[in-house]
């Protein structure tokens, strides 16, 4: 945002030098009739400070509008941006930058006014000197809005491209046609649970499971209905963590803060058929596996702890921090599924099978929610006080969990593309005004016998060596300020030669174009007009 306002100051001083540039000679006969350089800096200051304004209520104007259309896009954990408004602190920042940015934009022209050779303006006529100290402060705004252009859309060329990685990451699991709901059951109070012994919890999760076997039977019934399981977390779905630290039987104990820590879930039945997760290894869960602690490892633990392929019967402990240990038998080794996101890695992940699942997953063999009302009603049917809540699509799910990274590529895209077009923008003026005061340099090479094309390319040619520079101070300052990214990218370095590159390039075309259309009208100058005040 702070760039975007640099390259927007940098094009309102430059209007203002082209104007004031125009108005040399006014200035020279308003000095001689006893203006002071302070009244002639006032109004200066004063055109500035209405055109800042001015903008500014356009902009608010505008904030109305794109504030509704931005909000769309917020992304569920950053949901305290939707109470966002154009409330009194934000009417009074953007007074205070308007007030800022027009004395800062009217500075520069005063001054070179106040500075101004006014016999010689007298002398030269009503077009004014534009002598080579004007155009060199024109080239240097314009270089430097070229080169704060390129710091944010490079930013947004990283974010792009981490975006595209993201959604090619497979996320070891289904997300079309599945359903999913909450369906919680009451739990059991503190008083209650404490009461229990290890026998009674084997036995409620066994008559859990087999409550929830028959309610994802009666929704297997349903037409259109492929599968029906259950999972106590959601893949994607939040930063939920079920950790423990383990050991391994048969492997060396390691002190209990270096022990490996594994995510557990406990699943139903069908849960990896239904989601499409595959079977590396082994076996999945059966009805016997109710009974015996017996658990399913994902590869990457699988790889980590049993590199030969021998995970097989193996037993691990996930209470080693617990004087009891609970020991589970290894049956099966499944796919990897990022759990946590698509930008984060695979855990080491142990599933158990047992017990009531909340959340229902349905693979289905048309659209998911057209059966949604069909599912609900055998919940209410088989257990009337259960509540299904939380009913969506596994691809809006999918969908929340990178909306913070596509919200902020969408944020960084919006200003990338207003750098660019203010910065377009100023190299059309620029180069509009460059024509305009080599008029009679232009004449003089065609009368001498320069071809239009010649006279095309000189001008294109100038454009083009300020917009390297400006290019080669941007990379300089993009490969800085990249580094702040880090955070935000995926699958792209900080410093990406193809974004960079292609950045780069993308913006010297702009430039061209930008300052095709004066260099074109160049070409059409009648020397005869051209020549006639020499």
């Amino acid at each position: 945002m702070g760039l975007v306002l640099l390259i927007a100051c940098a094009n309102i001083v430059n209007l203002l030098l082209v104007r004031n540039a125009g108005r040399e000679r006014e200035v020279a006969v308003r000095t001689a009739l006893g203006a002071s350089a302070w009244q002639l800096s006032r109004q200066l200051l004063t055109e500035s400070m209405l055109l800042s304004l001015t903008g500014g209520v356009l902009g608010l104007l505008l904030a109305i509008g794109g504030l509704r259309t931005l909000m769309a896009f917020v992304p569920a954990d950053l949901g305290v941006l939707r109470e966002s408004g154009l409330d009194g602190k934000v009417l009074m920042f953007t007074v205070a930058v308007c007030v800022v940015t027009g004395m800062i934009c009217g500075l520069l022209p005063a001054l070179r006014t106040r500075r101004a050779n006014l016999a010689g303006t007298l002398k030269q006529g009503s077009k004014g000197t534009g002598g080579p100290g004007r155009h060199r402060t024109h080239n240097i705004l314009v270089i430097s809005e070229i080169a704060m252009a390129l710091v944010p859309l490079i930013g947004a060329g990283l974010l792009l491209r981490s975006f595209q990685h993201l959604l090619e990451v497979n996320p070891g699991f289904r997300v079309d046609h599945i359903l999913t709901m909450e369906v919680q059951q009451a739990a059991l109070s503190f008083t209650q649970a404490s009461k229990l012994s290890q026998q009674d919890w084997i036995q409620i999760q066994q008559k859990q499971s087999v409550q929830f076997e028959q309610i994802a039977a009666e929704i297997r019934a349903l037409p259109g209905v492929k599968e029906t399981a259950g999972i106590d977390d959601l893949p994607l779905s939040s930063e939920f963590r079920q950790a423990s630290r383990f050991v391994i039987e048969g492997q060396p104990i390691p002190n209990a803060g270096l022990r490996p820590i594994a995510q557990f879930r406990t699943v139903s039945l069908n849960y990896f058929s239904a989601l499409g997760i595959p079977l590396r290894e082994g076996r999945l869960f059966t009805e016997d596996d109710w009974k015996v602690p017996r658990a399913l490892i994902n590869e990457t633990m699988a790889r980590r702890f049993w590199p030969k392929g021998d995970a097989l019967g193996k037993r691990i402990n996930l209470c080693s921090l617990d004087p009891k240990p609970c020991w589970s038998t290894i049956v099966g080794v499944v796919g990897n599924v990022h759990q946590f996101g698509l930008d984060a890695e695979p855990t080491f992940d142990v599933y158990f099978v047992g017990g009531w699942t909340p959340y229902v997953v349905v693979r289905t063999a048309t659209e998911p929610l057209s059966l949604a009302v069909a599912v609900t009603d055998v919940i209410h049917k088989t257990a009337p006080d259960l509540p299904v809540t939380h009913m969506m699509t596994m691809e809006e799910l999918l969908t929340g969990s990178i909306s913070p990274r596509r919200f902020s590529a969408m944020l960084v895209g919006i200003f990338a593309m207003l750098a660019v077009a203010l910065a377009a923008v100023g190299i059309y003026g620029v180069t509009s005004y460059t024509v305009s005061q080599r008029t009679q340099e232009v004449g003089l090479r065609m009368a001498l016998g320069a071809q239009a094309a010649n006279v095309r390319s000189m001008i294109l040619m100038q454009m083009i060596k300020f917009t390297a520079l400006g290019v080669a101070i941007g990379l300089a300052g993009a490969f800085v300020v990249a580094r702040f990214l880090a955070s935000l990218l995926f699958g792209v370095g900080t410093h990406d030669p193809v974004t960079f590159l292609g950045v780069a390039l993308v913006l010297i075309l702009v430039a061209v174009l930008a300052a095709y259309v004066p260099a074109r009208r160049a070409m059409r100058v009648d020397p005869i007009v051209a020549l006639r005040y020499e």
